[in-house]
Order: C-alpha cells, then sequence, then structure tokens
C-alpha cells in the first residue's frame, strides 16, 4: 500500500522541520477523513526508515450521532489492520465548552488539543502529528487576512510547533485522495466540512476553489495542486522574515520595557514603556514589540487587530487613556509612560475641585495657599538645597500644558525623582509609609503629561533644573 505522491512529502518533513529522535512515539491525531488516514497510513509504511513508533487517537465530539459511532469502528478496524494502537473516548463536547465557556469551532479545537495533550502523555508519544496540508494553509492564512492580522498570521500554520507536527503540509487534498483511490483505501466523510455557516467552509467551498482556478495551471487537478504547494511554500519566506523581525522586536523590548520595582513579586506580569519612544519605532517592529509585550503580560500570542490599533493610540495621546483588553488586561497612558499590565482596581477619591494655576498667581485650594513665580534658571538652582518639602521647582520648558492642582488617581504612573521606571501612585505612597487617610486621597500638582508632584511628599522625575534652564516655576505650598 504504498502511497507514492506523499510518502516523499513525509519524508522531507521528517528529515526536515518535523525530526523526531529515533525511538520516538508518534501519535497520529485521526478523524477518518481522507487527510488523517493517509497521514496514519503513510507514518505506518516510513516510520521504520526513521526508528519510529507510531499510535493513534481519536475524539468522538458526540454532535453526529450514529455518524459519529461509524467514524470510530472504521478506525477501529483500520489501526486494527495496521497494528497501530488506538485511543478514543466519546465525550459530551457541548457540556465540556458550556461549562468553560467555550463555542463554536474554537471551542471544539480547544477540546480535541486537551484531549490530544493527554493521550500524548499516556501514550509516552513525543510528538501529536496532525493531518494539516497546503489547502488548509490557504485556507487558514484567508480567514486571518479577513479577521486582521499581521506577519504572524499571515505565515500560517508552521510545520513544527512544539510537540505539534505538520508533516503533510506540503502535500495537497489532490495528492492525498489520489494515493488513497491508487490503494483502495476508503475513508470518511464528515458532512459538517461543508456546512456554511462556518467560516472556513465558506472558504473552502466557494472561495478556494475560484483562486486556484484563476492560477497559471489550473487547467487541471495536478496543476490546481501545484500552485496550492507553491503559494503554500512562499509563506515560508514570511515566517522567515517574521523570525527576524520578533528578533529584532526582543532586543527592543529589553531595551524599552522595564516592570515597574513595585509590581508585587509573583503577582501577574505587567509592564511600563516610554511611549514616545515606542512611537518611534518603525510600524512593522513597533506592532511587534507590541505583540511581545501583550504575550509575556496575558500569557496568549494572538492580539487582534483592533487592539493593537487602540494601543498604538494611546502612544500618541499625551493626555492619558486607557484600553481595556482581553483576558483582564488593560493598556494605561499617564504622561510619557504606557503601562499593559492587569486592570487595576482604583479608589475613587472623594470628589475634589480641580483648580488651574497661572504661573505668576496664587490660589487657595483644600486648605492651602499655593503660589507660583517664575525665576530663572541660574537662582532657581542656587535656591534648591534650602528649600522644603512645601517647595518645588521645574523647568518651564519642560511642562506640557497648564498646572492644576488635583487628586491623584491610585493607579497614575508617574516616575518618583530619583528613579527611572514607572510606579503606581498608589504604590508608591504606601511605599513611602504615607497615612492611609493621605493615600486615598493624594494632593498633587501635574500638567497635561501627568503627575510633577505629590504634593508634600516627593517630586517626579519630569521637568528637572539642569545647567541649560533658562526659566524655571517656583511651587510654594502652605496651609
Amino acid at each position: 500500500m504504498r502511497l507514492r505522491r506523499i510518502e516523499p512529502v513525509l519524508r522531507r518533513a521528517l528529515r526536515g522541520p518535523c525530526r523526531l529522535p529515533s525511538g520516538s512515539i508518534v501519535l497520529v491525531a485521526v478523524s477518518g477523513g481522507a487527510d488523517s488516514t493517509a497521514l496514519l497510513l503513510g507514518l505506518c509504511r516510513i516510520a521504520p526508515e526513521f526508528g519510529l513508533q507510531v499510535s493513534a487517537a481519536h475524539l468522538d465530539h458526540g454532535l453526529r450521532g450514529p455518524e459519529s459511532k461509524a467514524d470510530r469502528e472504521f478506525l477501529e478496524r483500520l489501526c486494527a489492520q495496521l497494528g497501530v494502537p488506538l485511543r478514543w473516548a466519546h465525550w459530551n463536547t457541548k457540556e465540556r465548552m458550556r461549562r468553560r465557556g467555550w463555542s463554536g469551532h474554537d471551542g471544539l479545537r480547544r477540546l480535541r488539543r486537551a484531549f490530544l495533550e493527554e493521550s500524548a502523555r499516556r501514550a509516552g508519544a513525543a510528538a501529536i502529528a496532525t493531518a494539516h496540508h497546503a489547502q488548509d494553509q490557504l485556507e487558514t492564512v484567508l480567514m486571518r487576512l479577513l479577521r486582521g492580522t499581521g506577519l504572524r498570521g499571515l505565515g500560517g500554520m508552521s510545520a513544527r510547533r512544539g510537540r505539534w507536527i505538520r508533516p503533510l503540509l506540503a502535500a495537497d487534498r489532490e495528492q492525498i485522495e489520489a494515493d488513497l483511490r491508487t490503494v483502495g483505501q476508503p475513508w470518511r466523510e464528515d458532512a459538517s466540512n461543508i456546512d456554511r455557516r462556518y467560516l472556513r467552509s465558506r472558504i473552502r467551498h466557494d472561495v478556494l476553489p475560484v483562486l486556484l482556478a484563476a492560477g497559471p495551471d489550473a487547467s487541471n487537478a495536478a496543476g490546481r495542486g501545484r500552485l496550492a504547494r507553491r503559494v503554500a511554500s512562499g509563506l515560508i519566506e514570511i515566517r522567515s522574515a517574521r523570525r527576524t523581525l520578533e528578533r529584532l522586536a526582543a532586543a527592543q523590548v529589553a531595551s524599552l520595557v522595564s516592570r515597574p520595582e513595585n509590581a508585587p513579586a509573583g503577582g501577574r506580569a505587567e509592564a511600563g514603556f516610554n511611549a514616545a519612544a515606542m512611537a518611534r519605532l518603525p510600524a512593522a517592529l513597533r506592532r511587534a514589540a507590541l505583540r511581545r509585550i501583550w504575550a509575556r503580560v496575558s500569557g496568549r500570542q494572538t492580539l487582534r487587530h483592533a487592539h493593537l490599533t487602540a494601543i498604538e493610540g494611546l502612544l500618541g495621546r499625551g493626555r492619558g487613556g486607557r484600553v481595556q483588553l482581553p483576558r483582564g488586561v488593560e493598556a494605561v497612558r499617564e504622561g510619557e509612560w504606557l503601562r499593559i499590565g492587569p486592570r487595576s482596581a482604583s479608589i475613587e477619591p472623594d470628589r475634589v475641585e480641580v483648580r488651574t494655576m497661572t504661573v505668576p498667581g496664587q490660589v487657595r485650594w483644600q486648605g492651602m495657599r499655593v503660589q507660583a513665580r517664575l525665576l530663572s534658571g541660574p537662582s532657581a538652582r542656587r535656591q534648591i538645597p534650602s528649600k522644603s518639602s512645601s517647595d518645588e521647582a521645574f523647568a518651564a520648558d519642560r511642562l506640557e500644558g497648564r498646572l492644576q492642582l488635583r487628586v491623584g488617581k491610585s493607579d497614575e504612573l508617574f516616575v518618583p525623582f530619583g528613579r527611572r521606571t514607572p510606579r503606581r501612585l498608589k504604590d508608591f505612597l504606601a511605599r513611602e509609609r504615607i497615612s492611609s487617610g493621605q493615600r486615598r486621597q493624594p494632593l498633587v500638582l501635574a500638567d497635561d503629561a501627568g503627575i510633577l508632584w505629590v504634593i508634600g511628599v516627593r517630586r517626579s522625575a519630569r521637568a528637572p533644573l539642569t545647567s541649560s534652564t533658562r526659566r524655571a516655576i517656583w511651587v510654594h505650598c502652605k496651609p
């Protein structure tokens, strides 16, 4: 039962990206369809050449009644003929998805992956082989394009990811079915594969045939197969470019991103970085860096195009802003810094009037007299050593917009003077042993870019006086 078309494809995969140590067990995910049937037969044929053992696993989703039972019985007979151990299970997948809050094809896929992972563990398998082929690759890329994707999605599926291997990616459906017909091997057809309620089915039956028929080799099945393989192989170059870009992005993330010192040990990851520095990166590199940060914080690789665009919108917003992201994550812009991390449970302070400061000028606010005046840079620098906690000075040309007196928000980010990384205000005040009352309503001086001074506690690192400062604003607060 030699499969002359796909056995060479499998051999190239096992010598290349799907290589496994001699003596390994390969678990084949089988459904009874043409693709997985051919994969099982082909691997059984060539496994001795590579010193491999083959096992199989099948999950009955419990959705197709007698048809599901017939699929399992077909696989039991086939595996018995081949001498391959078969692990199978019948699950009430609707109930399992309901309990987990999953649905649709994505929920079924996640359940199937969990079943195969457990089956591989029980079988002692080094790899799980799935029967994705060239047309599957095209369908996947088209689906991702419709949903919005970057290089990661545009590159399609890789032949290997961890213990998961796809040794048939360079084959096409025409080759697979032709080989099975040649050796007289039947297979099972799943009626749900032609259900056009699902996007993949619509692409498979309505879109892909039109695209393949438009190609230069579309006059016959062999030509369409060559076209599918050419397009699929072209995706390898995209994946190579993506890997290069991700290496560059990793270097940028290491350079730009710092975890705030106040992040609790063992707590959920978060990342803070200078928004302007991130915005200056080339668009492709910036997006790769943001996706990398998202993966670090959320534990998930995929970030939808809409969410990525929303984060980029914060990079150019000097007044701050907030974007809610999936998995309990948020992106918060405060002044120069943007933080991506767990959503904060902010303590809402009592209502306090926001007062705008004019310079020079003074206001009565929260039982204090606050005075602002202009000084020359050299004069302000000479007075720094003698000033008390009631006074602070700032380089006038480094301020952004109007000065305001207000209550700081508990999850607001600022960089305390003497530090290089941002902290949330509530954590900074707790670390400074500030009283609970003051922590609940911290009074701050701010401009449009964020906190300048936590009054009576510490100024931020922004707008410092330097030898090049020509004009300074001196602020004095007195009860």
